[in-house]
């Protein structure tokens, strides 16, 4: 009698929890998966699942709506297009793969889940890709989940509009919104994906009270404006931010002028004019506002003013950058130029700029362009989790990732060998996703180490709020008394951040940057990231 009580308990948990339903029905339909086209066992894929309406016609530049209902079950076997954007060369970019089609009706999302039943709980990683707000999709290979998956969580990509279908502002658009906000429609689709999650991620097996929204590049800086959001609050329990800031702040009313401008470089003198116009005619006008916008709405105010204030969505935060980081414009590389770029650029702070990163020959102006961009994306992490230590009540992680991957021969990145790289921005990617089987690359026992440390750091922390775990390397919360950071190399290591006099200039110059009044700030910015 024992012996059987003990088997009928034994068993009791698994009576109760609903087998994965085939197929699951979600906002609008039925799915059916597909079994992951590698060699795990047990995880299954669904691609191109809607979790928005198609955002043409008269909803481009509005905000998303709610999913078209279907009949039948739709086969979720194959990712959708990517969101509108230029074509990426041939050659410009060794992980090129997922971005072959383009579509305004771009607004899909992926799972990748290891769960047999609906009531597994299981932990939910929610990626946004990068890309600076103009390019890049939820399907590249890069950002398959496969192998985290086997770590026990389910992982969730997705698209958002980006570029002027994502960020454009308009005057129109302001009057036409009950909130008289516009400019933030990218963000609004990140908020409707983690809304989506949060009603149906459980029939995947997944955890809607636990779920860590992570990103790279713009998608990271992206995640900033999201932590600072109140329509934001409560969808997610953790935040992780790679290579990416706080941003920088965009006024409504100045990124209303740079529409109009916009609209009126494509003979377009009203928002209905501009609705009239093709995709393609939007995609190859000029470069508009392509980030977040205090719109009184979506972003009260800017991500930084926001924390500021400790008014964030107060969740474990980690922030970190690699060793040979750098998106976006370079500053000069000779001695004259630089010397102008130093003045133009910190003014009466340009001595002090030259004394921590020194341009007196051409040499040393090459290494301070490569360093300057290197150290802006640190000390934007810095600003970021000193913040939060700051004012918030979660803890904060700072990290450093310095290894470069072992492309392969002939392997291209942006238009450059990748050999000449370095620890280059998204180099840390493929260790992340522990996908180092996706490329034939000559990997050492040191690189497949790398993937399963920061796997599993990652996992760790979606699973706990707190990386650190058996196996892993101490990594203390940021603490402003006795800053450390996680320092990646062949290993990781926790330690005193490198490069402190020029973190020390940089934070310098940012404070007195937000001390310059709005009016003076340029209708459109560059953001942290991109």
């Amino acid at each position: 009698m024992k012996r059987l009580l003990l088997i009928v308990l034994a068993v009791m948990p698994f009576a109760t929890a609903a087998l994965l339903e085939k197929p699951i029905a979600v906002d609008g339909g039925q799915v059916a998966g597909t079994p992951s086209p590698y060699w795990t066992d047990g995880v299954t894929v669904f691609r191109g699942i809607p979790f928005a309406a198609p955002p043409v016609g008269d909803l481009r530049w509005r905000p998303p709506q709610p999913v078209v209902a279907w009949q039948g079950v739709k086969e979720a076997d194959k990712f959708s297009a990517a969101c509108i954007q230029q074509p990426t060369a041939k050659d410009s970019d060794a992980w090129q793969e997922g971005l072959n089609t383009f579509s305004e009706d771009c607004l899909y999302l992926n799972i990748w889940t290891p769960a047999k039943t609906a009531g597994a709980n299981l932990p939910v990683m929610v990626f946004i890709h990068g890309g600076g707000n103009t390019r890049g999709a939820a399907s590249e290979l890069q950002y398959d989940g496969n192998n985290l998956t086997k770590k026990g969580v389910v992982f969730v990509t997705f698209n958002y509009r980006m570029g002027a279908f994502g960020f454009l502002a308009h005057p129109d658009l302001t009057r036409e919104s009950e909130h008289r906000a516009s400019g933030n429609y990218a963000l609004q689709d990140q908020i409707a994906a983690l809304k989506w999650i949060q009603r149906n991620i459980a029939k995947f097996g997944g955890d809607p009270g636990n779920v860590m929204v992570f990103g790279h590049s713009a998608g990271a800086s992206n995640l900033a404006a999201l932590t600072a959001s109140p329509l934001a609050k409560g969808l997610f329990q953790r935040a992780l931010a790679q290579s990416g800031g706080l941003g920088n702040r965009t006024l409504l009313a100045d990124a209303e002028k740079a529409g109009v401008r916009f609209a009126e470089s494509l003979g377009a003198h009203s928002i209905a004019e501009l609705r009239a116009k093709s995709a393609t005619e939007i995609l190859n006008g000029p470069r508009t506002q392509n980030g977040p916008v205090v719109d009184g709405w979506v972003m009260p105010d800017d991500a930084y003013s926001i924390y500021a204030a400790g008014k964030q969505n107060d969740v474990p935060l980690i922030v970190g950058s690699v060793g040979d980081d750098g998106p976006g414009a370079a500053p000069p590389t000779t001695s004259v130029a630089a010397i102008k770029f130093a003045h133009d650029t910190y003014g009466d702070l340009a001595d002090e700029y030259m004394k921590v990163f020194p341009v007196s020959t051409d040499a040393q102006a090459a290494k301070a362009s490569h360093d300057l961009r290197r150290d802006r994306m640190l000390s934007g992490a810095r600003t970021w989790v000193a913040l939060q230590a700051k004012t918030g009540k979660s803890k904060a992680y700072w990290y450093l990732f310095d290894h470069a991957a072992p492309p392969p021969p002939g392997a291209i990145f942006s238009g450059h060998p990748a050999s000449e790289k370095g620890s280059y921005h998204g180099g840390e990617l493929v260790y992340i996703f522990d996908s180092l089987n996706l490329k034939d690359w000559p990997w050492t026992p040191v690189d497949h180490s790398l993937a399963g440390l920061m796997s599993t750091l990652w996992t760790n922390f979606v699973k706990t709020g707190n990386p650190n775990g058996p196996g892993m390397p101490a990594w203390s919360a940021y603490d402003p008394k006795q800053e450390t950071l996680l320092y990646v190399t062949t290993a990781g290591k926790s330690q005193a951040p490198p490069y402190k006099a020029q973190l020390d200039f940089l934070e310098k110059a940012a404070a007195k940057q937000r001390e310059t009044p709005a009016a003076a700030v340029p209708p459109v910015r560059a953001r942290v990231g991109q």
